[in-house]
């Protein structure tokens, strides 16, 4: 567990870092915070009767590789869980998500990998296995998303499917995050 540990605290420095050309162009680094709409599923069902609302705010930066396509790498806090009637999880997490952005004018496609690390959380649910400890410490996922950039702020969709099964009954994290983004 130690070693992934090492490698994931490797993935932040990298990413925060991470130069593939010294030129940033006009929309090199900035913030994105919003709404954080989350859901386990198991076998393509939910595990919980309704998504958890929360939210996210995260730093990223921008690096051109040609004129076109970016490469975008970061650190991201964001909450994950669900509810069934009065009963709520709610996992905290930190992520380093890395993508791959399609730049056409205003407007920009997203696409590429995160890791995350469950910070801690807290349950009062009543079924098996859905205790905070029952959830693995480490996540990971793919998403995709689109965008659209206007002077200095932007708007933007990204949708992640979890590829790490979360407990021993392979509970699978996905979420829709809907947000604002200053670039500086």
């Amino acid at each position: 567990m130690r070693r992934l540990y090492i490698i994931c605290l490797t993935l932040l420095v990298m990413s925060i870092n991470f130069d593939l050309k010294a030129d940033d162009g006009p929309d090199g680094k900035g913030i994105r915070a919003g709404y954080q709409n989350s859901i386990f599923m198991l076998d393509g069902s939910k595990v919980f009767d309704d998504p958890l609302n929360g939210f996210y705010v995260g730093f990223f930066r921008s690096n051109n590789i040609v004129p076109l396509l970016k490469w975008d790498s970061g650190i991201e806090y964001f909450q994950l869980g669900g509810k069934s009637g009065d009963e709520e999880l709610k996992l905290h997490y930190l992520s380093i998500p890395l993508s791959l952005k399609l730049k056409l004018g205003p407007v920009y496609a997203l696409g590429g990998v995160n890791g995350a690390l469950k910070l801690g959380g807290s349950s009062d649910t009543k079924e098996p296995g859905t205790d905070v400890s029952d959830f693995s410490t480490i996540d990971a996922g793919a998403h995709l998303g689109i965008g659209f950039k206007f002077l200095m702020l932007g708007v933007e969709a990204r949708y992640t499917w979890g590829l790490v099964n979360q407990t021993d009954a392979d509970f699978r994290s996905e979420y829709l995050q809907l947000g604002a983004v200053l670039f500086f």
